[in-house]
């Protein structure tokens, strides 16, 4: 799945959709020697930072533990456009950096009032490809503004199962990864973490317990896994603590991710991450940096009351702190620019904010990610696609999906379908309440927007004809009490203008429906109990969800899995399996591969690696997925390594999380896994 990248072209066209996608950005590298020319990959780029930051002086070293707000105080930060500086050191070459405050959610990459493209269409694609073409895309949009470093959501410290990129740590890591390697292409730095902002509170308001302090080893093959998986597949970027949880809550992360992990960059926290301080209260601080942080961001709202200001001066005066911790932190922090080479090729702030401008989007890729990211849900009598030779379809929607349907009306017209826009108002749903026209319609094209519509939904689907229903809400608590008694149901996520006409060709047939769900879809409901609401929880709970995780459906036809077969190579597991299309139509497939734990263990399968593959009509097609040891492993924190216990294994194959036709064991040995990332820059460039 690793794939190597090209530096954007400065004139590449960016829609200013694109801006959500990410949360992040940092530049391009370090002083006199560009990072990724550093002999020796990660340990090179090591050793380069160490030898920077050694050479630093006191204060220098303290002052680039911070970003503090432009200007200073909150004109400053009116005057910056929200942003932080990273001061650099000029003295050194090392220029100043600039990047928006992480403590909220994304923000589009001019910070004007553009749409934002939803997380989930992204991570519905089950597309690394595509959320790599994102990541470029983003470094290009964050560039012309100046900034540097910029936050990529959907993985964090603390377990969620509801962030932006999906519930499955493996899905997640993977797409987040392939974000950041775009990021990094474009001399950006990504910052892994979310906040609370970006999480789908469920509908009873259950949440994970995250106050009270868990270690990071316990977290290893959970939050965490997502977390290392990202920095390794991205080949660099920096960590995010204090989104979902204040640092100091997981334990030992200093040394999980600098002596287990052997990751050389630097962990952030937002403002107020590490606890608010104020002025000469030392006391504070050793706690703070026993947490791991290397850079603390700080904001206006604090009122000065940070931890590594000065508090720390104080603290290093009283020798609580030794400055020897002071150059660790700042050999983290450069060697994270370093991996993005932000500090040889910074971006200019001044002139972009005056002068740039983005060019009009004349790319495919925001059409790309809803068109790939719609999940078809449901088809009976296979209504959809729309046939324009059945005659017209009414368009039915409440008032405030007016402009909604307007757009989607155009666009199927543009197809060839004849349709009919009719509103209803306030209160539809009572017998005799729904439009005059919905009497007469054969088909009927629902937008609905949440479970207000339901009634309405249902009454629609008293009248007996075909009845398609397009959900455009992110909601996995989605109830659908109507779900039996419609035709088609297609889940198009958070609905965004440019959405339109990616839809239009998947309604008209015009493009195949080929989204999977990142998320279980629970229809309201959880088993007593039931903290999480993610796929594994359900299993274990022996409860089939409304709509699994990893489902979608294919409007064109179908497709058959056999042959499954397991070896294991070295540090890894090799699967390969046959598809198959006997259909008339190309089907883009997404199989699944799911891994049952160790045999000490008792718990449900995980997912353990995909494939996004078009198959030709009539054609079969033989993939092979590696599969790493550390997902069938338990976090040995003795050795600081995974271990595998002697056993036997098994592997299913499918197209969801509960719909696994394929099995196949292999038996292994104990093994020791080790826990180093490959964050080695990529030696050489692509196309793209």
């Amino acid at each position: 799945m690793m794939m190597k990248y090209v530096e954007p072209r400065p004139g590449l066209p960016v829609s200013c959709l694109l801006a959500v996608l990410c949360m992040g950005v940092l530049a391009w590298s370090l002083a006199p020697v560009p990072a990724r020319a550093v002999a020796g990959g990660s340990v090179g780029i090591a050793a380069h930072a160490a030898d920077m930051a050694a050479r630093m002086q006191p204060a220098e070293q303290q002052a680039v533990l911070q970003a503090r707000p432009i200007g200073g105080g909150s004109a400053g930060v009116q005057a910056g456009g929200g942003m932080l500086a990273w001061p650099g050191v000029a003295r050194l070459g090392l220029p100043a950096l600039r990047m928006p405050d992480f403590s909220g959610a994304a923000r589009s990459a001019d910070d004007g009032p553009h749409p934002m493209l939803p997380w989930l269409a992204l991570a519905a694609t089950w597309d690394p490809d595509l959320a790599r073409r994102v990541g470029v895309a983003r470094a290009h949009a964050e560039w012309v503004q100046g900034r540097a470093v910029v936050r990529v959501g959907g993985i964090d410290l603390l377990p969620s199962n509801r962030l932006q990129a999906g519930e499955d740590q493996v899905l997640a890591g993977t797409m987040a990864g392939m974000i950041g390697m775009g990021l990094l292409s474009g001399h950006v730095l990504p910052v892994f973490g979310s906040v609370m902002k970006e999480e789908q509170v469920r509908d009873d308001g259950a949440l994970p317990e995250r106050a009270a302090p868990v270690p990071a080893a316990h977290l290893a093959d959970g939050s965490l896994l997502g977390l290392a998986m990202a920095l390794e597949i991205a080949h660099g970027g920096a960590v995010l603590c204090g989104g979902m949880a204040a640092c100091q809550t997981v334990t030992g992360l200093e040394a999980m991710v600098h002596d287990a992990w052997h990751f050389p960059g630097m962990v952030m926290a937002v403002p107020g991450g590490l606890g608010l301080a104020q002025d000469g209260d030392a006391g504070a601080v050793p706690a703070a940096l026993a947490a791991g942080v290397d850079m603390e961001q700080v904001s206006a709202r604090e009122d000065g009351h940070d931890m590594f200001g000065a508090p720390l001066r104080q603290a290093l005066k009283d020798g609580s702190v030794r400055p020897a911790q002071l150059q660790a932190m700042g050999t983290h922090i450069l060697a994270s620019f370093y991996m993005a080479g932000s500090l040889d090729h910074p971006p200019s702030y001044t002139s972009a904010r005056a002068t740039a401008v983005i060019p009009p989007g004349t790319d495919t890729l925001v059409g790309d990610v809803e068109a790939e990211g719609t999940v078809l849900l449901q088809n009976e009598n296979r209504v959809l696609p729309f046939n324009p030779a059945l005659g017209p379809v009414l368009l039915l929607v409440r008032a405030p999906m007016r402009h909604a349907a307007a757009l989607l009306a155009d666009e199927l017209r543009h197809a060839g379908l004849d349709v009919t826009v009719t509103v209803a108002a306030q209160g539809t749903g009572a017998p005799g309440t729904l439009p005059p026209a919905t009497a007469q319609a054969a088909r009927t094209l629902v937008l609905s927007d949440s479970d207000e519509d339901n009634r309405m939904i249902s009454t629609l689907a008293d009248l007996g004809g075909h009845v398609a229903v397009v959900l455009t809400h992110d909601d996995p608590d989605r109830t659908m009490p109507w779900l039996d008694m419609v035709d088609s149901v297609v889940q198009a996520w958070a609905w965004r203008d440019g959405h339109a006409r990616p839809l239009a060709a998947l309604l008209s047939g015009q493009q195949d429906f080929s989204g999977h769900l990142p998320v279980t879809l629970t229809g309201g409901f959880y088993p007593p109990g039931m903290v999480d609401a993610d796929y594994r929880a359900f299993a274990r709970a022996h409860v089939v969800p409304l709509f699994p995780f990893g489902y979608g459906l294919s409007a064109r036809g179908h497709l058959t899995l056999s042959d499954l077969h397991v070896v294991r190579e070295g540090m890894h597991l090799n699967a390969s399996f046959s598809i198959t299309n006997p259909d008339g139509a190309p089907v883009r497939a997404v199989p699944q591969l799911y891994v049952d734990p160790s045999p000490a263990q008792v718990a449900p399968p995980r997912l353990a690696a995909w494939r996004s593959i078009m198959v030709a009509p009539g054609h079969t097609v033989r993939v092979s997925l590696p599969v790493s040891l550390r997902l069938l492993a338990q976090w040995n924190v003795a050795g600081g390594n995974w271990a595998v216990a002697t056993g036997d294994y098994t592997l299913s194959l499918g197209f969801s999380s509960v719909m696994l036709v394929r099995h196949a064991g292999v038996h292994l040995p104990a093994l020791h896994v080790p826990a180093v990332l490959d964050t080695a820059p990529s030696p050489g460039t692509a196309a793209d």
